[in-house]
């Protein structure tokens, strides 16, 4: 677990790249089912999450999904991409390209600064 409050939490997906995903607590089946303040927040969550990839692990692009077919709750995926990473331009769901490089950064120091600026979310 990254960050838990009483609506979200963000966990991240085992994957050779920086990829979390932000559900919220509530199982809401689509975003239209969410009320409209968690609406809001998970834009204000997914912006922080992004500045902060951005800022930490200097990606050369950041990739949103949200699909929930396979799970079927509210849920967004944030993805920090490379071009050294093994599916990149592909998406990471797609077909692998080649054995990558990436190496990604420390998770710890990232979750610590993420941790914070959600805090003012």
């Amino acid at each position: 677990m990254v960050y838990e409050d009483e609506t979200i939490y963000i966990e991240w997906e085992p994957s050779e790249i920086p990829w979390l995903k932000i559900f919220t607590k509530t199982p809401f089946k689509e975003l239209s089912d969410c009320p409209q303040e968690l609406r809001e927040k998970l834009w204000r969550v997914y912006e922080t999450v992004e500045r902060t990839m951005i800022e930490y692990y200097r990606p050369c692009k950041i990739n949103m999904a949200s699909f929930g077919n396979y799970m079927p709750r509210v849920h967004i995926h944030v993805m920090a991409r490379f071009e050294n990473d093994s599916y990149f331009p592909e998406p990471m769901w797609g077909k692998k390209q080649r054995e990558g490089s990436y190496v990604m950064a420390e998770k710890a120091p990232f979750e610590r600064l993420l941790a914070a600026r959600l805090k003012e979310v």
